[in-house]
């Protein structure tokens, strides 16, 4: 036993004497809480890693240390290859506590619930099955998301998040929608809404000091309460209401094929409950619908900044569609210059750009430096994906970058915004992410195949120059809304193109 024990107390009294990663100094017991921003955090944790010269840090608030990491392959040593040690999440009293999101997996510590939702999740979701919810794709971009763009071209954006989250409702609850102004769509966006506005990491002081959770709501600074009990039910109502939808097509026998239809028809274990269904819907819908949405705005606005990029993109689309068809997945191999674009558009807006904390319940050891027991993580996703090392100018937006010399897709792609620090590290990796990828390819290639995509005009006829502006309190970064012209393409037969698909009233 003992020869046992000496090895173990040297390596702990070791890496006890080991430094701890650079680093500000903090203040006493507020450390560096007061210098951190609520706004703009990735960028400014960018900053800081450049002023020190280094991929990893320290910081510290109010006792709790933080360890963030500026670098990919760090993010795959620690986050992947020590996925046991770090796959757990800090505790978010605003979050869990306040707004009793602790049914969400992917807000879990790494527990036995975690574990269950997470394998019903990739149990009826992975890649061996995305050719059953291909199709779901293409209807949803023919049937929604094209005709309601060309009937009502200045409300895109809208028409992005009915058409991604009527996808989204139908894989996981069956359920036909509305092409236009679907309630259950609206119920859904706003639990969404509510619950990334919540789970921001930094934006509330109660995830720093827990305890404020107890003082009472007459005090002042405590309106976090009131705004949680409304988020919360903002959350509860998509769950109950969504799934209640499932049961009443299944009475009906219109309920289509779907996630919850599958559990609830005994694809499960044993122990499997109604609340366990509920929940993981309720997270695929969150999973698929956040990052696909905001990688397709983002899409668009990219393509609006660079009119160049998009004439490219429209010149192989056509070589390979010909005049008047709709891309399909299996064109995708034949489109290498928007495959680049669209990892571009990974790269140059980081979907969720600081990333969602890790946390290790264990001392660590990592490159000479100390990584302490009950460290919160912070993979920041922008840090990793604007590291000028590896891409030069990254404020540019560029898709040669990831280009070979002959205009193919690059055999030395690096860091690939599609596999590595855009959907996280390890086993938290984004479990939607593989859904995500195809829903936004079909929908580029779609739009650029049917619409030019051209600035607004004032009241002089001039057009509106656009300043990219992204959301920076929330956990994504959204494009804020921004003034554009969808107009259908006049060298394609459009309505054509379209006829079968601007009659529909239900998808």
């Amino acid at each position: 036993m003992l020869a046992l024990l000496v090895p173990l107390l040297y390596a702990f009294k070791r890496r006890k004497g080991l430094p701890l990663p650079p680093g500000p100094r903090g203040l006493p017991f507020i450390g560096n809480a007061l210098s951190i921003p609520i706004n703009d955090t990735h960028k400014f944790f960018k900053d800081l890693s450049d002023k020190f010269g280094s991929k990893i840090l320290y910081l510290e608030a109010f006792g709790q240390p933080i360890i963030l990491l500026n670098d990919v392959q760090i993010g795959v040593d620690l986050l992947e290859k020590r996925s046991a040690r770090y796959s757990s999440r800090p505790h978010m009293p605003m979050s869990l506590d306040i707004m009793k999101l602790d049914y969400l997996f992917s807000l879990l510590p790494y527990n036995d619930t975690w574990r269950r939702h997470r394998k019903m999740f990739t149990q009826y979701f992975s890649l061996k099955t995305l050719n059953r919810d291909k199709p779901k794709v293409e209807d949803f971009i023919r049937k929604g998301l094209l005709p309601n763009i060309y009937q009502y071209p200045r409300d895109f954006a809208t028409h992005i998040k009915s058409c991604i989250g009527g996808f989204f409702i139908a894989v996981t609850y069956g359920v036909q929608i509305n092409r236009l102004n679907d309630p259950l769509i609206k119920v859904s966006q706003e639990a969404l809404e509510a619950i990334t506005a919540g789970c921001a990491p930094g934006r509330f002081l109660v995830d720093v000091f827990p305890a404020l959770k107890y003082v009472p709501e007459w005090m002042p600074g405590t309106g976090f309460k009131a705004q949680g009990r409304e988020w919360s039910a903002a959350a509860m109502r998509m769950r109950d209401a969504s799934y209640k939808a499932n049961v009443e097509a299944s009475r009906d026998g219109n309920a289509r094929e779907s996630l919850v239809s599958y559990f609830n028809n005994g694809n499960s274990d044993k122990n499997i409950e109604i609340t366990d269904i509920k929940s993981v819907a309720q997270q695929v819908y969150i999973a698929g619908f956040e990052s696909t949405s905001v990688s397709l705005t983002t899409f668009i606005l990219a393509m609006l900044l660079h009119p160049d990029v998009q004439k490219r993109a429209k010149e192989e689309l056509d070589y390979v569609l010909g005049h008047d068809r709709l891309p399909e997945f299996s064109d995708k191999p034949e489109l290498p210059y928007l495959s680049a674009v669209l990892k571009e558009v990974l790269r140059w807006n980081p979907i969720v750009p600081l990333g969602v904390p890790h946390f290790t319940d264990e001392e660590d050891e990592y490159q000479g430096y100390r990584i302490p027991k009950n460290s919160i993580i912070m993979a920041n996703a922008y840090g990793m994906l604007y590291d000028e090392s590896v891409f030069p100018e990254p404020h540019l937006f560029k898709p040669e970058r990831f280009l070979d010399k002959d205009g193919k897709l690059s055999t030395n792609i690096v860091v690939d915004p599609e596999a590595m620090a855009t959907f996280g590290f390890g086993r938290r990796l984004c479990p939607g992410a593989h859904l995500a990828l195809p829903v936004l390819y079909l929908g580029a290639a779609s739009i650029l195949a049917t619409f030019d995509i051209l600035p607004e005009l004032d009241n002089h006829g001039l057009p509106i120059k656009v300043v990219p502006q992204f959301a920076s309190a929330s956990l994504t970064s959204e494009p804020l809304p921004f003034p554009c012209r969808l107009v259908p393409r006049e060298d394609k037969p459009v309505e054509d193109m379209l006829k079968d698909y601007l009659h529909l009233e239900k998808i």
